[in-house]
C-alpha cells in the first residue's frame, strides 16, 4: 500500500488503474455509438471521457431516436472544430439546455448562463435533461416519489459553496486531492426530499438540497460525505478484489437478521467509508480550531452524530464469507480508523441531544434540543477543546 491522502492506506497506482479503465471504457462505447463523433474528438483529453453526462448517457440508454442526438449536443462544446450550437432534443424541465464546456441555452438557442467554475469544480446552473431520472423521493428504501419537482438553489448558496470547497483545499489538503480526483460537477436543488447522493451512473456528480440559510458547515459535511461515495466507486472498481458475494444484490438484513436494514452490503460499506471519511477530517478541522461560535456548535453536532452512524450493521457479518483478505484489511483499517477518533469524542454523547434525527442532520432541528446559549457559556470556559 503506497501513503494516503486522508489517513487512510490507498494504493494510488491502482486507483489511477481504475480511473483509465473507466475512460477506456467510456472510449469503446462511444466510438460503438457514434465513431464520426469520436473522431472530433481529442482522444487524450481525459476529462472528455469523464463528463458524467456521458456516464449517465450509456447507463441510461433507450430506443428513442431523439437519444443519438443528445448525445451529439452534450459533446459538441468539446469539438477540435468549434461552429455553433445546435439544440434540439437537450431542454430540461425550464425549456433551458446545459452544453458542457459552453453554457447554457434557450429554446432559441440565445446563451443565457455562462459556466460557473468554483476552482476544480463546475457548479451546475440547470440539470440536464439525461439527469432527471436520477432524482427520486426515497425513504427508509422505499421510493415515495419518483418524479419529484426540483429546482436550482446555486444562486443564493454559491457563496457558501464556494467558501466550503476552499476551507477543505487549505486545511484538508490530503481529502481535497481525492476530492478533485473522483468529483467534477456539483448540482444544488430546492427539494429536501430528494435526499443527497451520488450515482455510479453519473459519476463524477454531486447533488445537494439546500434548506436555509448559512449553509457553510453542512456543505463542507456534504462535499465530503458524498465526495468519498464518488472516490470509493472508482477505488472497489473491482468488487472481486474485496468481496467475495455480490454485494450490490445481497442485501444486509439477509446476512444480519435485522429487519430494519434495507442496504445492500456494498451500501453498508459505502455508508462505513463515508462516516470514517467524515470522522477523519471533522477530527482535523476541530483539532486545528477553526471554527466558533455557530459553525463550531454545529460542527461538534455532526461529529456526534457520526457516533451513532458508526457500526450499523457490518461488524455482524461473517467477514471471512463477505471479505477476501484484501477487503478485510481495508474493512478493519476503515473501523480502527474511525473507532480511534471517536473515542477521544464520546464525551459529546452525552453533551448533545440527537433525538431530533432522522435520516438527515438538520442543524435547525438539532438547535431546538441543544441551546447555543448554553453552549457558549461552556465554550467560553473551554470546555469544547480537544
Amino acid at each position: 500500500m503506497s501513503g494516503s491522502m486522508s489517513n487512510l492506506q490507498i494504493n494510488y497506482k491502482q486507483l489511477v488503474d481504475n480511473k483509465i479503465s473507466m475512460i477506456n471504457v467510456i472510449k469503446l462505447l462511444l466510438y460503438k455509438e457514434n465513431s464520426v463523433i469520436f473522431e472530433k474528438l481529442n482522444f487524450d483529453d481525459d476529462n472528455i471521457f469523464l463528463n458524467p453526462l456521458l456516464f449517465a448517457y450509456f447507463n441510461k440508454k433507450n430506443s428513442s431516436e431523439m437519444y443519438p442526438a443528445i448525445l451529439v449536443e452534450a459533446l459538441q462544446g468539446y469539438f477540435n472544430e468549434k461552429a455553433s450550437v445546435e439544440l434540439k432534443f437537450s431542454f430540461n424541465q425550464n425549456s433551458i439546455a446545459y452544453v458542457p464546456e459552453v453554457g447554457y441555452f434557450n429554446r432559441l438557442s440565445e446563451k443565457v448562463e455562462d459556466l460557473l467554475i468554483i476552482d476544480n469544480f463546475e457548479v451546475i446552473k440547470e440539470c440536464h435533461y439525461i439527469l432527471e431520472d436520477y432524482f427520486v423521493e426515497f425513504y427508509k428504501g422505499h421510493i415515495i416519489n419518483p418524479k419529484p419537482s426540483h429546482n436550482s438553489a446555486w444562486q443564493s448558496n454559491y457563496d457558501d459553496l464556494r467558501k466550503a470547497i476552499i476551507i477543505i483545499k487549505e486545511h484538508l489538503p490530503n481529502y481535497y486531492k481525492e476530492l478533485i480526483f473522483s468529483n467534477k460537477k456539483i448540482y444544488l436543488h430546492d427539494n429536501p426530499k430528494v435526499l443527497n447522493f451520488t450515482s455510479i451512473e453519473t459519476l463524477g456528480m454531486l447533488y445537494f438540497y439546500v434548506v436555509g440559510k448559512y449553509n457553510l458547515i453542512y456543505f463542507i459535511e456534504e462535499l465530503i460525505h458524498q465526495g468519498s461515495h464518488n472516490f470509493l466507486y472508482y477505488l472497489l472498481h473491482n468488487r472481486a478484489e474485496y468481496f467475495k458475494i455480490n454485494v450490490d444484490n445481497t442485501i444486509m438484513r439477509d446476512l444480519t437478521m435485522q429487519d430494519w436494514d434495507y442496504r445492500n452490503v456494498y451500501g453498508a460499506f459505502h455508508g462505513l467509508f463515508t462516516v470514517t471519511q467524515r470522522v477523519i477530517c471533522f477530527d482535523i478541522l476541530i483539532s486545528k480550531n477553526i471554527f466558533s461560535g455557530r459553525k463550531k456548535h454545529e460542527l461538534l453536532g455532526r461529529m456526534t452524530d457520526m457516533i451513532p452512524r458508526f457500526k450499523t450493521g457490518l461488524d455482524l457479518l461473517d467477514l471471512d464469507l463477505v471479505y477476501t483478505e484484501r477487503g478485510k484489511q481495508f474493512y478493519f483499517e476503515l473501523t480502527k480508523s474511525c473507532e480511534n477518533i471517536l473515542n477521544k469524542y464520546m464525551v459529546l454523547k452525552k453533551e448533545f441531544n440527537l433525538n431530533h434525527q432522522d435520516l438527515d442532520f438538520r442543524y435547525d432541528e438539532f438547535c431546538k434540543l441543544n441551546s447555543y446559549e448554553d453552549f457558549t457559556e461552556k465554550d467560553s470556559n473551554n470546555h469544547y477543546n480537544f
